[in-house]
């Protein structure tokens, strides 16, 4: 090998090292795992990575998944147990369960609706307990908009490497769904959608090309147009 050629090589693994991996290539394979556990009969019209809001708050716990539950140790379980049974004697102070109550309730300039809401609940399966990293995946199909949690290697470089862990996480009935805002004018890829109960949530799509996903919603508002 020619001098010349040794340094490209290095040179190339020295930009795959900065640049980290390809964002586009692990939404791909994200989408492909997120749609292979989908319930029998549902057709993927359309998918995209996607996170909670920058500034959603998160969830009182009760409202949380656990995530990857079954990947965990018996040390993650008995801080889990630890963390449900001083939430149980905080409740059972009845001041706290009233003041706790209406932070249930509680509208965000990120969440409206509480989070028992279609948006709470949403908002919540974006921001579950989790100890691992993973990826997010929207899917729409004919009838359902899911959401799959895809986990992600250890392996930083290789984030794909591996039969890791797919997560079926939650779904609502498209009818359910009323309409969605781009928003960003906040961050590149931030939108809001909303729900037939008058709730609504913010949420981004994680790398671009989420056209196809924002076209399947019923009604797509700019962030000039008010949500009414």
């Amino acid at each position: 090998m020619k001098i010349s050629e040794v340094g490209d090589a290095l040179w190339a693994g020295v930009k795959g090292w900065l640049s980290g991996p390809d964002r586009q290539a692990v939404a791909r394979a994200a989408k492909e795992r997120a749609a292979a556990v989908l319930p029998p009969g549902e057709r993927v019209v359309a998918s995209h990575p996607v996170e909670a809001g920058e500034r959603l708050p998160e969830p009182p716990r009760r409202f949380r998944q656990q995530a990857f539950s079954a990947q965990r140790t018996a040390g993650d379980r008995l801080v889990d147990g630890m963390g449900r049974a001083e939430e149980g004697l905080h409740r059972l102070n009845p001041v706290n369960a009233v003041v706790d109550g209406w932070g249930d309730r509680r509208d965000t300039p990120q969440l409206s609706g509480g989070w028992e809401s279609l948006a709470g609940q949403l908002a919540a399966v974006l921001r579950p307990r989790c100890s691992f990293r993973y990826v997010a995946v929207l899917l729409v199909t004919e009838h359902h908009l899911h959401v799959v949690r895809v986990r992600l290697a250890g392996n930083r470089r290789e984030p794909m490497a591996g039969a890791e862990a797919v997560e079926y996480a939650w779904r609502v009935e498209r009818r359910q769904v009323a309409w969605v805002r781009n928003r960003t004018d906040v961050r590149h890829g931030t939108h809001e959608v909303g729900f037939v109960d008058g709730s609504w949530v913010t949420f981004a799509f994680t790398v671009g090309g989420y056209g196809p996903v924002v076209e399947t919603f019923p009604r797509r508002l700019r962030y000039t147009d008010p949500l009414s």
